[in-house]
């Protein structure tokens, strides 16, 4: 069986989902849309229950995939900021969508 990005080159929903899929990526950038700017523990708190290892994991992937911009000062101990590109913030209208779609229909998600 093909990877769905794989199997579909051209298909740009495919590709979208192969960037954004996951558990933790649609909530990493609905707190960077949030807060702006966030240092790595702080995101890190924000995103109730992903531990160190796994966001840094997902943020690696979105900053690939030009969704995440990271910024790393020469500080002891090292701060690294992490914000969202111009790519990243013109998901704002997708979540916002995403969150409409929840509230409208929470009863019914609520039963499964």
């Amino acid at each position: 069986m093909a990877v769905r990005g794989k199997e579909f080159p051209n298909c740009a929903f495919r590709q979208t989902l192969d960037v954004l899929e996951g558990k933790w990526k649609f909530a990493i950038i609905h707190s960077l849309l949030l807060h702006g700017t966030m240092r790595f523990k702080t995101l890190e708190r924000d995103v109730a229950g992903i531990t160190a290892r796994m966001l840094v994991k997902e943020l690696k992937l979105l900053e690939a995939h030009g969704i995440v911009s990271r910024r790393a000062y020469a500080t002891v101990p090292p701060t690294v900021e992490y914000t969202l590109t111009e790519c990243g913030l013109s998901l704002e209208p997708i979540i916002e969508a995403i969150q409409a779609w929840g509230e409208k229909n929470r009863a019914v998600i609520s039963q499964a």
